[in-house]
């Protein structure tokens, strides 16, 4: 039985034909003890591991070790600074970053207002020790320590500046980020995409990331799709951003070859590489707005790293250790999926849903929860339903419900597990990824169209059902679409094939269900993200509106869709 398709989760040195049959924790079961019978000391299993300032590439950018002692002085430094909100985003704040070096003394956060930093806050050391095995039988290692701190009791709708202070005295620069209001009466917005990843090598020149695969057609795009991206997120500032999964892409080519590493930027035939400092270029990458603006990130299948811990103190194993090194996502949600919890931002109620716990294309970690996050799913959407005080609810996840690309299309386990309770209690937008492209459909109940939504659109949830949107268009080399089907957006002079596709539901890898659509409406295929325009009701019974706009890397809109509701 294949439970982990080849090139649709990480790989992390299990021979190819061996992995395909695993789930994660079989895999960690199998990297553990091929450690155990390979012991190497930690100087050696390190010593071809890459260096931090190294693998970053970017120890002279301004956002990365501005106000720092330069590299020559300071031994070790902060850099990828990224934020997100702990568990009420009103009142509360997670600032994390990487270290260039193992700490010397106690690093603190300096946080205050108005550049008075009257309060200091313990920063926890996370170390995450990566050891790969290799296709040879050596080992290729990586130590990395990651910081942390949570403000807790701030104030909402309030500014705070922050900076990381090592223990010889250096500073990060000063960064500032905004809690949510209480009461939000002026316009805000939140953006998102999916599957991004980075646009160069790791400058480490380990076996990395290479974006030499892009099409020769593929012309409608900046040279760096990916940094274009968060220099416009950078730009606009919402108030956060969403990402639907498959964030840095660690094992870069996702062909679930064994690892052998050459020290350059590509392996040798037949192989890839895990790299573990590939998250550091990331982190390094999207600084410039996650340092100031909180990323709020799902997980998807490339974000399964059987590598580490098998997380089983919290009651499942499913490969996300690494991420609890890396990241702070709130835990709002059951004990057992670290990756899935809801939030409320003004009147709008967010909610991440893993979608490899309900993949039937990608089993590797399906069924995981037990049944828990389903579960927790069906009260939270009644939850937010019932509060007077959201509006509108959006839930964001990785493998679609509803898309029509060639390689992926829609998952059937995440539809059967998603659209009725979506249905049910009348979610407003659904963000997914995946599919490299970007599409939007009509407002959809019961899996078919109940209105025609065009560009410029308004649509009524409450009556109309959901509108699902694709955003797998964050960086990396696009996908296709089905045979005859063609582009559908404002501006596009090339044919239109309309709203109505034939296309399948992903049962298992090669396993397909046919599926006639008549709700595919909007559809782009290079690199876009979204951003969504929530305009608060002036009162009760006012109305309310969502627009969702979408731009593409270089910076043209090329869709809109206005969600309305009569606030209660």
């Amino acid at each position: 039985m294949t439970r982990t398709p080849r090139g649709q989760a990480p790989d992390v040195g299990v021979p190819a034909d061996l992995a395909e049959t695993m789930s994660v924790a079989e895999q960690h079961d199998w990297v553990a003890g091929f450690l155990r019978r390979h012991p190497v000391s930690r100087r050696s299993a390190l010593r071809q591991g890459s260096g931090v300032v190294a693998a970053l590439g970017l120890a002279s950018a301004p956002w990365t070790l501005a106000a720092c002692a330069s590299a020559s002085q300071a031994p070790v430094a902060v850099v990828g600074r990224h934020l997100s909100f702990g568990d009420d985003p009103m009142r509360s704040m997670a600032m994390a970053g990487e270290l260039t070096a193992p700490p010397q003394g106690a690093v603190v956060v300096e946080l205050g207002q108005n550049g008075d930093f009257g309060a200091r806050l313990p920063v926890e050391v996370r170390r995450l020790v990566s050891q790969v095995p290799q296709a040879d039988g050596s080992i290729r290692g990586s130590d990395q320590y990651f910081v942390h701190a949570l403000a807790n009791g701030l104030q909402p709708g309030q500014g705070y500046d922050y900076r990381f202070r090592l223990a010889d005295g250096t500073t990060t620069a000063t960064a500032t980020f905004h809690t949510a209001p209480q009461r939000p009466g002026t316009p805000w917005s939140f953006t998102a995409f999916a599957d991004q990843g980075v646009d160069m090598v790791p400058p480490s020149g380990r076996s990395g990331f290479t974006n030499a695969y892009y099409k020769p057609d593929d012309l409608r795009r900046t040279m760096t799709p990916s940094t274009a991206m968060v220099d416009r997120i950078a730009t606009t500032r919402p108030a956060f951003h969403l990402l639907a999964g498959d964030i840095c892409y660690a094992d870069p080519s996702g062909e679930g070859h064994p690892v052998k590493s050459t020290g350059t930027s590509k392996s040798p035939s037949g192989f890839d590489s895990f790299d573990p400092t590939v998250w550091t270029t990331y982190f390094g990458l999207i600084e410039r707005s996650a340092a100031s603006t909180p990323w709020m990130f799902a997980t998807g299948n490339h974000d399964m790293e059987a590598l580490y811990d098998d997380n089983a103190a919290r009651g499942a194993r499913h490969g996300y250790g690494g991420h609890a090194a890396r990241l702070d996502l709130p835990r709002t949600g059951p004990s057992a999926c670290p990756s899935v919890y809801s939030m409320r931002y003004g009147n709008v109620g967010i909610v991440s849903v893993d979608a490899n716990d309900l993949s039937m294309e990608i089993p590797t970690n399906a069924g995981y929860s037990g049944g828990a996050q389903v579960a927790w799913l069906r009260q939270t959407l009644g939850d937010l339903r019932a509060d007077p005080a959201v509006d509108f609810v959006v839930a964001f996840f990785h493998h679609c419900a509803f898309a029509t690309s060639s390689t992926h299309a829609s998952d059937a386990g995440v539809r059967a597990a998603v659209a009725p309770l979506f249905d049910e209690f009348s979610v407003d937008l659904a963000l997914q990824g995946h599919n490299h492209q970007y599409e939007r459909t009509n407002p959809i109940r019961g899996a078919r169209s109940t209105v025609q939504a065009p560009d410029g659109a308004t649509v009524r949830p409450e009556t109309d059902g959901t509108t699902y949107v694709c955003v797998g268009s964050g960086g990396r080399p696009r996908y296709s679409w089905q045979p005859n089907e063609t582009d559908r957006y404002r501006g596009n002079t090339g044919p239109d094939s309309g709203v109505n596709v034939v296309s399948y539901q992903a049962t298992g890898e090669a396993t397909k269900l046919p599926d006639t659509v008549d709700w595919s409406q909007a559809r782009y295929l290079d690199y876009a993200y979204v951003t969504v325009d929530v305009v608060p009701p002036a009162g009760a019974g006012q109305l309310t509106t969502m627009t969702l706009r979408t731009i593409t890397d270089t910076g043209q809109e090329i869709d809109r869709v206005t969600l309305e509701r009569r606030a209660r």
